[in-house]
């Protein structure tokens, strides 16, 4: 049984929710000096150097994209030097798998090293026990995310009719 949230209590996560979205945005990948890569093309490279091969399919279903937008971001990373696509590697002889150069892997080390040091300024501004828990919290956070199906947090929302003040 599902225990209501009360509204004030709904706004107060979302205001987080979007507070932290914001500061994530600033100082993910982006702004450390990944010459120009975008989230999910880090995020691409990083799933890349862990699945050597894997399908263009599944890399989408992975990133919750279609296989187009997939193939749009692979363009940029491809002409970047970044990954190639192999046709015809599996038994469907249509499809591509995507491997990481060398190149890719460089870029996605550097990556990994700048987020690295990154979370450590982050976990060292805080107590020991404030570690802990924050680090609990995102745990339970991520992990209640992952597995509920009534979010749709990335998905378009219809604009709803202004109220008495004017504002939507």
């Amino acid at each position: 049984m599902k225990l209501p949230v009360a509204q004030e209590t709904a706004q107060a996560w979302w205001d987080e929710l979007e507070r932290l979205s914001a500061v994530l945005g600033r100082v993910g990948p982006d702004e450390v000096c990944c010459g120009g890569l975008t989230q999910r093309q880090c995020a691409i490279l990083r799933i890349l150097s862990r699945r050597e091969g894997a399908r263009l399919a599944e890399l989408a279903a992975h990133c919750s994209i279609s296989p187009s937008a997939m193939s749009r971001v692979l363009d940029k990373l491809e002409q970047r030097g970044l990954v190639r696509r192999e046709w015809g590697a599996g038994s469907d002889r249509r499809a591509a798998s995507v491997v990481i150069t060398a190149a890719g892997r460089k870029t996605r080390r550097q990556l990994d090293r700048l987020m690295l040091e990154r979370s450590a300024q982050v976990a060292a501004a805080m107590t020991e026990a404030q570690r802990a828990r924050v680090l609990s919290a995102l745990h339970t956070l991520n992990q209640t995310l992952e597995n509920t199906t009534c979010c749709g947090l990335n998905e378009p929302v219809e604009i709803l009719p202004a109220d008495e003040e004017g504002e939507a």
